[in-house]
C-alpha cells in the first residue's frame, strides 16, 4: 500500500517540480544577462538558481506528501513505525 502512496505522490508531483523547473531556468537566463562576459559571476549566480531549485522542490514534494499522507494516515503510520524500528537495529548494530 505505502509503494501506491509513493507512486501517487510522484506521478502528481510531477507537474509541481516542472514549475520549479521553469523558475530555474528563468534564473539562470537572468545570470547570464546579468552576468554577461563574466563567467565566474554567472556561475555562482547559477549555482543560487540551483539552490533555488532544490528548495522548491523539496518543498512541493513535502507539500505532496502531506496531501498523500492525508489519504493514507494509517498506512504512513504503519510505515513510519516500521522505518523507526528499522533506524534503531541499524543504530544498533552500527554501535555495537
Amino acid at each position: 500500500m505505502r509503494y501506491l502512496l509513493l507512486s501517487a505522490a510522484l506521478l502528481i508531483s510531477g507537474p509541481v517540480l516542472a514549475d520549479c523547473g521553469m523558475k530555474q531556468t528563468f534564473c539562470e537566463s537572468k545570470c547570464k544577462v546579468s552576468h554577461l562576459g563574466d563567467d565566474a559571476a554567472a556561475t555562482g549566480c547559477k549555482s543560487k538558481c540551483i539552490a533555488q531549485r532544490a528548495a522548491c522542490s523539496t518543498e512541493k514534494g513535502a507539500e505532496t506528501v502531506i496531501e498523500v499522507g492525508k489519504k493514507g494516515a494509517e498506512t504512513a503510520v504503519d510505515a513510519s513505525q516500521k522505518a523507526w524500528e528499522n533506524t534503531k537495529s541499524f543504530i544498533k548494530g552500527a554501535t555495537e
